[in-house]
């Protein structure tokens, strides 16, 4: 009786350990598709970043793309960040004028035109669009859940879809669209906690294009598209990329020198 037990048990286990094996096995191929982002074999992971850019927001009821800011860009990892932004929109306030924002993981700081914080806050633990998809990380990010959703077509190239969920943030989910020959991200899609209580749940969806190879092989997007609600509403467009060189922690304390934007 035991020995038939035995049998019976292990042919429920044959029954169900396939599809729990295929499902793990699918979750760490996902996390391992985000991991290896912008980081191609032989390289180091991004441990800081430096790239100038364009910033282009929608304006008007035809939504047309107009220059907003020349903005310089600073990351360090896990989670610093500093923003160098002038004004290039003469419709808007402060015409020329020099933004600085800084971002440590707790609390962030604006500074305008001199060396004190104009605003100051509690950072809000979100990877701006400014900076590439996944290189900043918080404490709440450890707790990350990957489910790979398979593979689809992505303008004659092979893309793989992965979600990404968060129980620390149970109102936020992602999936992205990644090349996983060039290891770069082409598309994310979010949604977010609504605005006011009992409204709609906010939808993001980003683009990257314009995929350039670096001097030191790995490849780098130089344009992002993002879309609110599927309306066209901001642009990126970089130039000047550099990774990895060696960005010391002073240049993203408390009182910045703030210096023109070139």
């Amino acid at each position: 009786m035991r020995h038939r037990l035995f049998i019976a048990a292990l042919a429920l286990l044959a029954t169900v350990c396939p599809a729990r094996c295929e499902d793990s096995g699918k979750n760490e191929q996902a996390r391992q598709m985000f991991e290896s982002l912008f980081t191609p074999p032989g390289q180091l992971p991004v441990q800081d970043l430096v790239a100038e850019g364009e910033e282009l927001e929608a304006e008007g009821a035809a939504g047309h793309l107009i220059p907003s800011a020349k903005v310089k860009y600073f990351f360090k990892a896990p989670n610093f960040l500093r923003f160098d932004r002038v004004n290039v929109n003469p419709r808007q306030p402060l015409l020329g004028i020099l933004k600085v924002i800084i971002r440590d993981g707790e609390s962030y700081h604006i500074f305008a035109t001199h060396n004190y914080p104009t605003k100051s806050g509690i950072d809000p633990q979100i990877a701006p669009d400014s900076i590439p998809f996944c290189l900043t990380r918080y404490k709440k990010d450890a707790s990350r859940e990957f489910y790979y959703l398979g593979p689809e077509s992505w303008q004659n190239t092979t893309v793989h879809r992965v979600q990404i969920l968060n129980p620390a943030d149970p109102n936020w989910t992602c999936i992205v669209w990644i090349d996983n020959q060039k290891r770069v991200p082409v598309q994310a899609e979010y949604t977010g906690s609504a605005d006011k209580p009992g409204g709609k749940p906010s939808k993001k969806r980003v683009v990257w294009s314009d995929v350039r190879q670096l001097p030191d092989g790995r490849y780098f997007p130089y344009q992002a598209q993002i879309f609110i609600d599927e309306k066209l509403r901001e642009m990126r467009v970089y130039k000047g990329v550099r990774i990895n060189v060696g960005l010391d922690n002073t240049l993203f304390r408390v009182i910045p020198e703030l210096e023109p934007n070139q």
